[in-house]
């Protein structure tokens, strides 16, 4: 095991817990809302909500499953490449928008937008399983990151022993989200593009 990173870990990972408990403070409002907890009340600003996309962008994915593609299977990760150059034009065109009818109806999810375009719930509920659905695959995928990582420090992680790490993050990271909601990942992506 090397002291020296699992120092840095553990300094990181109490500093991030800390402000992920903290932000339920940062522009403190009652969070019984939906839009306050999943929007943070719509107050983040552009220049936050950039830390924010910068976050969301620059992850697992991004650092540790890409590059581990290009080493297993070679050019065919370089999907990547032109998914970016394709996907972010399109998200300049229709993003901004999306937000503004969203901000003027109030809606909080993409469901509401759905509901409201087109009148039908059942679409709206497709769509929010979809959304759901999607997003399995994604918090897996940060936990195999998250798992590397500890790896990579010299801790065994093969196991249920190893799974206790794991368990332990996913635990706090769940803490501070249902008690800040958007807010702690907002401050934390604020520090995560930071240290990238």
């Amino acid at each position: 095991m090397n002291l020296i990173a699992i120092g840095i870990f553990v300094f990181f990972f109490a500093l991030i817990t800390i402000v992920g408990f903290w932000a339920v403070y940062w522009r403190k409002a009652p969070l019984n809302t939906l839009h306050e907890w999943g929007l943070a009340g719509r107050r983040s600003g552009t220049f936050i909500s950039w830390f924010l996309i910068g976050g969301d962008v620059y992850t697992a994915y991004t650092f540790i499953a890409v590059p581990g593609l290009l080493f297993g299977a070679g050019a065919l990760g370089f999907f990547a490449v032109p998914y970016t150059i394709i996907v972010y034009p399109i998200l300049f065109l229709i993003f901004p928008r999306l937000w503004f009818e969203c901000k003027r109806n109030g809606f909080v999810t993409s469901s509401d937008f759905v509901r409201a375009c087109y009148g039908s719930p059942q679409l709206a509920l497709m769509m929010a399983l979809t959304g759901i659905v999607a997003t399995m695959p994604y918090i897996a995928l940060q936990l195999i990151g998250i798992q590397v990582v500890i790896a990579g420090l010299g801790i065994h992680t093969q196991g249920l022993g190893g799974d206790i790490p794991l368990i332990i993050a996913f635990l706090i990271l769940a803490a501070f989200t249902y008690t800040s909601g958007l807010r702690a990942p907002t401050l934390i992506a604020v520090i995560k593009d930071t240290m990238i």
